[in-house]
């Protein structure tokens, strides 16, 4: 997420209010361990739809080793971690 993307507040505050709202619905049905763990899951079902977005697909955020490039011939792949 970049903070100049268009919508991003708006939609930061959706999600938001969509864990505190499954929050309090569970907190009211089946208790307070149950609402946490319904929290706790719903933020970290977030996260990990942002990263894979993020990160999938070669979106690496940081660029390839230059010496890495030069020292061994065989091109630059970020998923080796020599």
């Amino acid at each position: 997420m970049i903070p100049q993307e268009p919508g991003l507040w708006a939609r930061l505050l959706v999600r938001g209010l969509v864990i505190a709202a499954a929050g309090v619905m569970t907190l009211g049905f089946l208790g307070a361990g149950a609402a946490v763990l319904v929290v706790v899951l719903a933020v970290s079902t977030y996260v990990l739809l942002w990263m894979r977005s993020r990160f999938a697909w070669g979106g690496w955020p940081w660029p390839p080793a230059q010496d890495r490039d030069a020292a061994g011939d065989e091109g630059s792949d970020p998923t080796d971690f020599r």
